[in-house]
């Protein structure tokens, strides 16, 4: 078996160039798909451009809200992330809620003033037996919040928006999809 790990390796190093920034390890049976799949790329850093976030003050019955734009320039995604009250739960039965992104490749948590983005890395059919992958990277904004009044157009709450228009940060995890 750990001869066959370093013929996958060797040939995926031959078959497209590895780059050596990946903060995570690349699952051996995803080596396979990646050496059957030309177009599988292994996800390396994403972007989170615009982000921010309403809370609504405790008489105010306005949406609770979480808004970016989630970009991965390695596998051209660019797609517009959401959260509020009408949001549905995309996460397996159990685990943390995570939320989708309009590209349903995308999802996040938004937990302890973190957000963390998974993406689906080469995404295949789900045919019995195909094991499916996912990067994942978080990131916490540093945020500027100011309270908003009931003459505002959310109402009373706390508004926060990041400081920085766009956060650049790496996967730093790459494991099979949970069921």
């Amino acid at each position: 078996m750990l001869q066959l790990v370093f013929v996958l390796a060797a040939a995926l190093a031959a078959a497209m160039p590895l780059t050596t920034s990946l903060k995570y390890k690349i699952p051996t049976a995803m080596l396979k798909v990646m050496l059957e799949d030309d177009s599988c790329i292994s996800p390396s850093g994403f972007e989170i451009e615009g982000f921010g976030l309403f809370a609504p003050g405790p008489n105010n019955t306005a949406s609770p809200r979480i808004d970016f734009t989630f970009v991965d320039v390695a596998t051209n995604i660019n797609t517009p992330c959401h959260y509020n009250t009408s949001s549905v739960n995309v996460g397996p039965a159990g685990l943390t809620p995570r939320w989708a992104c309009d590209n349903n490749i995308v999802s996040f948590i938004w937990e302890d003033d973190t957000v963390t983005v998974i993406e689906k890395a080469c995404p295949q059919d789900n045919q019995p037996g195909t094991v499916g992958f996912e990067a994942s990277g978080s990131v916490t904004p540093d945020l500027t919040c100011y309270k908003t009044d009931t003459n505002s157009t959310d109402g009373d709450g706390i508004t926060c928006s990041s400081n920085q228009q766009e956060i650049d940060a790496p996967f730093t995890s790459l494991q099979p999809t949970p069921p």
